[in-house]
């Protein structure tokens, strides 16, 4: 599987490789569980992301997502705190159409860093839904899930639940490759 995930993208260096950079909104937890208080913004926040993405063929496209998110924790004070996060995630995504207009779906696993906490390593998936405009600007909302159980003092700070929904919004550069998809 692994050598699958490595030779596809080599091959598609053939096709079109595109960077994809942008910014992202986190979702508060409160928008799903009515149980959370209105100015509680648990598991909400905001990042960027940088993604080289290698188009393999007309409907599918691997990815390497590198992306930085501030992940507010649980309210517990006026002083709200966060936990800051690095993933690096490979990827795929499937294009359902070939128009300007691309709906598409992907799923991601990688590794998920969250600074000043245990454990330093945790896996992580990224499954994910979309947009894309004319390949050169994309909407995604993007379920991101630590399956780690990560090690927070209570005493010092609050939790976020080991994952964080992320609404993306992303510009696409064409940088090298045929472009003959």
């Amino acid at each position: 599987m692994a050598l699958i995930c490595i030779a596809m993208p080599v091959n598609a260096q053939k096709k079109e490789i595109r960077l994809n950079f942008g910014l992202q909104g986190n979702l508060p937890e409160r928008y799903f569980n009515t149980n959370i208080q209105k100015y509680n913004g648990k598991n909400g926040g905001m990042g960027f992301h940088v993604c080289p993405q290698f188009i393999y063929n007309k409907h599918l496209a691997f990815n390497l997502n590198i992306e930085y998110s501030f992940v507010i924790e649980n309210y517990q004070t006026d002083a709200i705190g966060g936990f800051d996060i690095i993933s690096i995630a490979p990827g795929v995504n499937y294009y359902f159409t070939e128009h300007k207009i691309r709906p598409f779906v992907g799923l991601g696993a990688g590794i998920y860093h969250v600074i000043y906490h245990e454990p330093k390593v945790n896996l992580g998936v990224r499954p994910l839904l979309g947009v894309s405009f004319n390949n050169r600007f994309a909407l995604s909302i993007e379920y991101n899930r630590i399956l780690a159980n990560i090690k927070v003092d209570p005493h010092v700070r609050g939790s976020f639940d080991n994952y964080y929904l992320a609404v993306k919004g992303s510009f696409s550069l064409g940088i090298g490759g045929s472009g003959k998809k």
